[in-house]
């Protein structure tokens, strides 16, 4: 039972790294933004070119209007880990950008929404000694670092905060506890206000890692907080997907609604041909959402959802 004390220079912080599972082919770079998203990232006081901010472990872009992450990348490792209780979360303001880009605390008060971790602490709680763990997961209680999420959408942790640990018990390779979670809020315009700002309905994250036989293989998945919003309170809204609130859906569905391109290997291939969910004909449910920025409208088979009432219904 201990804490570590929090570093204030920013500099040391490496960041997510596209190498984290391997060189090659085995790379998962950053998510690209079109023109129209980039033009929205809030840029750096120090480098107004760059929009990039770095933590341990994991990266973060913001969004200027929404005032949320457009998206979080996060390396986790499931090794490097020790029996330790936790200190509580000190949320702070990232000095590197404006702090009118950062939503802070009035936006959770006398409400029933959560500080909702996008890169969430438990998977940062990795390193080489307890100290760098609990720094590292430290660092992910920065504002930068989270969006609003109903108390019991944030604290239902049957599928959503148990998908990377399922992928890896189940098909890594053998002794490799690593893996690469992008992560981030489906910010569709016609998401509704709270407080003067609007707060997102959905939420997605691609996740990353190794097969048995070395290759590289990612799966995406969306999670819907409208239902329990309709039922428990914030605002009345719809729920356009049915019963379900968690599904699999294949990587171009993220693309379609966030307006980010996912790729990997030194010359950029579409992170989509590592996608199992390509292999699989499912059917067909085309949610009334908007497309993000200037993407490009896709193949109908790109709208398949696939729904998850428990983590063995994932398609590996």
């Amino acid at each position: 039972r201990f804490d570590a004390p929090f570093d204030s220079d920013y500099s040391k912080r490496q960041g997510y790294n596209p190498e984290f599972l391997g060189a090659g082919a085995k790379k998962v770079n950053f998510p690209t933004l079109t023109d129209a998203l980039e033009a929205e990232a809030v840029s750096l006081i120090a480098a107004p070119d760059e929009y990039l901010l770095h933590y341990n472990n994991y990266s973060v872009v913001m969004h200027a209007k929404r005032k949320f992450a457009i998206y979080s990348a996060a390396n986790l490792r499931f090794a490097e880990r020790y029996e330790m209780s936790r200190p509580a979360d000190v949320w702070r303001v990232d000095p590197r950008i404006k702090g009118e880009y950062q939503i802070q605390n009035w936006y959770y008060t006398n409400n029933k929404f959560d500080r909702g971790h996008l890169t969430r602490r438990e998977d940062l709680e990795f390193g080489k000694t307890p100290v760098e763990a609990l720094q590292s997961a430290g660092d992910t209680c920065h504002w930068t670092n989270c969006t609003p999420q109903h108390e019991k959408f944030n604290q239902n942790k049957e599928i959503w905060q148990g998908i990377e640990r399922y992928i890896l018990e189940t098909s890594i390779l053998e002794g490799n506890f690593d893996a690469q979670v992008i992560t981030g809020p489906v910010l569709d315009p016609g998401d509704p206000v709270y407080k003067g700002i609007q707060y997102p309905l959905q939420y997605w994250k691609v996740v990353a890692a190794l097969k048995s036989n070395g290759d590289l293989f990612a799966t995406a998945y969306i999670a819907s907080q409208d239902e329990v919003i309709a039922r428990f309170g914030i605002e009345a809204v719809t729920d356009p997907f049915g019963p379900y609130q968690h599904y699999q859906v294949k990587i171009g569905e993220i693309e379609r609604l966030t307006g980010l391109l996912f790729t990997y290997g030194d010359d950029a291939k579409p992170l989509s041909e590592c996608d199992p969910l390509m292999r699989v004909n499912l059917g067909r449910r085309r949610p009334n959402r908007r497309l993000a920025g200037e993407a490009a409208i896709l193949p109908v088979e790109m709208f398949d959802y696939h729904p998850l009432q428990d983590l063995e219904d994932i398609v590996l």
